[in-house]
């Protein structure tokens, strides 16, 4: 078994291992902070290992047991490929599972939200539901060379899973979307000029294409971060982030009153469940949404079922209800 001296030293070498096998940035993000805040209680002597860590996520922390499965895998990385160490068994909390119905929201509700927001978020609005995008490893990613207005065609070149797929573009989306090529072209003419470039989080690729090929137009964020970092490799611009946008919805939401829990990826959840009511086959929906199973998409199927089966009070031979008017109030029980 590897020893580390130093916290720092344990997530360096975990980073650098997840890199080595593909994993995503959203996955070696997370994985990284779940070591990282392992790494620190076993430094300070608060936890023994990956038992009192579970065991401390659980009963200190009080995270739900879907919180606690979570941090299984990266320390599963942590110990096979960076200690390489057997990671062992262990007892972890009884998972609920219960698939939740997603949230969806009514098409005059994400129409009314769309008017209340700025260009730039009512397109990353109007996008999630007119394609049905995920936000962070779809339409975050989504580059000028992804755009294809002509034949009114999105594609999703690497999306959750690593996984690609073609999407047809609302038409009523093709003016905004023309105005947003506009500007990144004016956008990346400044940052052209100053050596700035829109890199890949694989550094296989980036080798693979060289730092000039992320540096020309139509490699471009279609959603270009305001910030530029410094890094050895030079300056980098990355897409924006999610903020912006749910910052925007929960504050519309809000303003119009609506009930719904409204958030990036109820504009998804909507999609789907529209195209289910308008007769769209379930399989085509897995396709367009990009699930690996159907039995993910099968989720939506359950939203939209409830709204085809008919209450018995309001079954045409039953008798009308009174009105509030003529009922008579419950009385009062006095008590000794």
């Amino acid at each position: 078994m590897k020893k580390f001296q130093t916290v720092e030293s344990v997530v360096e070498a975990f980073e650098t291992a997840t890199r080595a096998a593909g994993l995503s940035r959203n996955t070696r993000r997370g994985y990284t902070a779940t070591v990282q805040d392992f790494a620190t209680l076993l430094k300070a002597g608060t936890i023994s290992g990956p038992q009192a860590y579970f065991d401390f996520l659980s009963t200190v922390r009080q995270l739900s047991p879907k919180s606690v499965w979570h941090a299984l895998n990266p320390l599963k990385f942590l110990y096979e490929k960076v200690l390489e160490s057997e990671f062992g068994t262990f007892q972890l909390p009884r998972r609920n599972k219960n698939r939740r119905i997603p949230c969806e929201l009514s098409h005059s509700d994400i129409i009314n939200i769309l008017c209340q927001l700025g260009r730039i978020e009512r397109l990353q609005a109007s996008l999630l539901y007119g394609c049905g995008l995920r936000i962070e490893s779809d339409m975050l990613k989504l580059r000028l060379k992804d755009i294809h207005l002509d034949d009114r065609v999105l594609v999703i070149q690497t999306g959750k899973g690593d996984k690609s797929r073609a999407l047809v573009l609302p038409e009523s989306l093709i003016p905004d979307l023309e105005i947003q090529l506009r500007a990144c072209r004016k956008q990346w003419e400044k940052d052209r000029a100053h050596g700035i470039i829109c890199p890949l989080d694989d550094d296989s690729l980036m080798r693979k294409f060289g730092r000039k090929t992320f540096g020309t137009l139509p490699w471009y964020h279609l959603f270009p971060s305001r910030v530029v970092h410094d890094t050895p490799r030079g300056k980098e611009r990355w897409h924006a982030t999610d903020k912006r946008l749910a910052s925007a919805l929960k504050i519309a939401a809000e303003q119009l009153g609506i009930m719904q829990r409204v958030n990036p990826h109820a504009f998804r959840h909507s999609y789907a469940t529209n195209l289910l009511r308008s007769g769209v086959d379930i399989r085509t929906i897995q396709q367009q949404l990009g699930h690996t199973s159907v039995q993910t998409t099968e989720i939506y199927a359950h939203a939209t079922g409830a709204k085809g089966v008919p209450s018995p009070l309001d079954a045409g031979s039953s008798a009308p209800l009174p009105s509030s008017e003529t009922i008579i109030p419950f009385p009062i029980r006095r008590t000794a």
